[in-house]
């Protein structure tokens, strides 16, 4: 791939990876004002998640170079950490919260967070191919 066409790949992961954390966000505080709104702890955690994916999601999509790398590495914490949640509240429980059920909003969110962690890793991947060309 020539460098112009690994900048295009880069800079298209990094819209989706925007996008996808945006999604993310939306769908953890559309969850707390429905089901989780009287679940303790759980609650908060999904209003953390909401500000912390729209707060990288802001320096991913507006900053430059290495800034950009370390907000898509802080993305794929963020992400990566509620994916692992999702799973040991569906596994045993977490902070006194089960998930029940794969609700449709809970697969919408799995789904969301894999294609998130997919994105964020190729738009690393692709900035470190670039500077190690």
């Amino acid at each position: 791939m020539t460098d112009r066409g690994a900048l295009r790949a880069a800079g298209g992961l990094r819209l989706l990876a925007v996008a996808l954390l945006l999604a993310e966000g939306a769908v953890h505080l559309q969850q707390v004002e429905g089901p989780l709104r009287a679940v303790p702890t759980i609650n908060t955690l999904f209003v953390l998640n909401a500000v912390g994916a729209a707060a990288t999601a802001l320096v991913l999509a507006g900053s430059r170079e290495r800034v950009a790398v370390l907000g898509a590495l802080a993305g794929l914490s963020l992400t990566l950490t509620a994916l692992v949640s999702l799973a040991i509240s569906r596994a045993g429980t977490l902070f006194a919260y089960s998930e029940p059920t794969l609700r449709p909003a809970v697969t919408l969110a799995a789904l969301v967070e894999l294609a998130a962690v997919l994105a964020l890793a190729g738009f690393v991947l692709a900035r470190l191919r670039q500077h190690a060309v």
